[in-house]
């Protein structure tokens, strides 16, 4: 199944995410549906049953090393460079020491069962992606307008298990199991 870890966006900061999606509304960009917004802990392109069953053991024993933690959501920016904006995502003020930790944490106690770590994790919640570069000059004044955009502070006390399927009208996310920190 595909899959990934994440965490999901709290109810109270979804207008406000959607009020900043919604000032790139003339740009040529595939929004991130308001009930698919998450941060990525690790994605995974397949996993079996038998990974399911060790990837929770293992969350439950990195549970027990945290705490919940509060992040703030802050500032837009885009990947891969201001240049080349492919994907526009906003970023995680207070609270980034701390979801750093906790993916860094999961890369590498799964690699163990053969998933492979990836680069240096950098918390991010995708808004959308970009579909071709029309107004790139206009695009990169409003991401750097927006870059101390003030999102919310939201609690952080479960990883959550998600399956990914893919559809013509996009990917649907289902919870497979969550882990509380």
């Amino acid at each position: 199944m595909r899959a990934f870890l994440g965490i999901s966006i709290s109810d109270e900061l979804k207008p406000k995410i959607l009020a900043v999606q919604k000032r790139f509304s003339n740009f040529d960009i595939k929004f991130v549906e308001t009930d698919n917004l998450h941060f990525n802990l690790k994605f995974f392109r397949e996993i079996g049953d038998e990974e399911i069953d060790k990837l929770k053991q293992i969350l439950q024993e990195i549970s027990e090393k945290f705490e919940p933690f509060e992040i703030e959501i802050k500032g837009v920016g885009a990947f891969p460079s201001k240049n080349y904006i492919r994907v526009l995502w906003l970023g995680v003020k207070e609270g980034y020491n701390i979801i750093t930790s906790l993916a860094e944490t999961i890369q590498d106690s799964i690699e163990v069962l053969g998933f492979i770590k990836e680069g240096r994790f950098k918390p991010h919640l995708t808004l959308g992606r970009v579909r071709t570069a029309r107004n790139k000059d206009s695009l990169r004044s409003l991401i750097e307008e927006l870059s101390d955009v003030e999102i919310g502070k939201m609690n952080v006390d479960k990883t959550i298990l998600f399956k990914s399927k893919l559809s013509p009208t996009g990917p649907i996310y289902e919870e497979v199991f969550n882990v509380r920190i």
